[in-house]
């Protein structure tokens, strides 16, 4: 299978499953990540999912140069293509938290695939790149838009118009990624920051991603009234009683996602 799905308590792994090919997305795993979000949403008992690639030499490679390119570009020429690039790119494909645990490089549709992610955590030797114009080709699922609002639009640049990769340690000086962990420590540091969110309330990890998520899209007035929505309505939840009457009586809270 090019694309493993699997569940570990209440975390949604998926697994880019490529190795022979740098885990380089073909229209096979390209499908079956489009499948993947369906089953996140359809299970009440998912409530974190990360993303990582199968091997230790790379995250995702992008994709697959000499089938999945020719597939987009008969479909520009028809002029029926919809921007989606494994179900991630165009918009949130859940509300649920999505972990990037970055195992090695990440170039191309790799990084754009980790850019639509909320968290992103690496390996020390990752690296990251948009080479696209070295094919004659933008990145256009997503990466010449999230890179320029990830890191200084100077460095963005530069990595947009050379296709030059940045390592690791300059990806986490300039905010890429939150952190970086060698390589045996990277899917137990994955699966421990997935369940700090399982902990906490769905209601309000949900309203909090909302937030950050639509919030950068605003200007400040209308991302604090965003938040200030989000807040009220997890105010009058049952998840909140909950958590106050557990902080109270001095006890692991229950949530119930209401």
């Amino acid at each position: 299978m090019s694309i493993i799905f699997e569940k570990v308590g209440h975390v949604g792994l998926v697994t880019i499953n490529r190795p022979q090919a740098m885990n380089a997305i073909d229209l096979e795993s390209h499908l079956a990540f489009q499948q993947v979000w369906a089953k996140v949403n359809a299970d009440d008992q998912v409530h974190v999912v990360v993303i990582t690639g199968a091997g230790g030499k790379a995250f995702c490679s992008g994709a697959d140069i000499g089938t999945f390119l020719p597939y987009l570009r008969e479909r520009a020429q028809r002029e029926v293509d919809d921007g989606d690039f494994c179900g991630i790119n165009r918009k949130p494909p859940t509300t649920k938290p999505i972990i990037a645990a970055i195992n090695g490089l990440a170039y191309a549709g790799g990084l754009e695939i980790a850019l639509a992610c909320d968290i992103r955590i690496a390996v020390t030797h990752a690296r990251f790149a948009l080479p696209e114009p070295k094919w004659g080709v933008i990145a256009g699922a997503g990466g010449v838009t999230r890179l320029a609002r990830a890191v200084p639009v100077s460095l963005a640049t530069h990595m947009i118009v050379t296709g030059e990769p940045i390592s690791a340690d300059r990806a986490l000086m300039e905010g890429l990624v939150s952190e970086l962990v060698d390589p045996e420590q990277l899917m137990p540091r994955a699966m421990e920051i997935a369940e700090l969110i399982v902990r906490n309330g769905p209601l309000a990890v949900r309203a909090s991603l909302q937030v950050v998520r639509r919030g950068a899209d605003c200007g400040l007035d209308a991302a604090l009234e965003l938040e200030r929505t989000a807040f009220r309505r997890v105010l009058l939840s049952e998840d909140f009683k909950e958590g106050i009457a557990a902080f109270t009586e001095k006890r692991t809270p229950v949530y119930q996602g209401i």
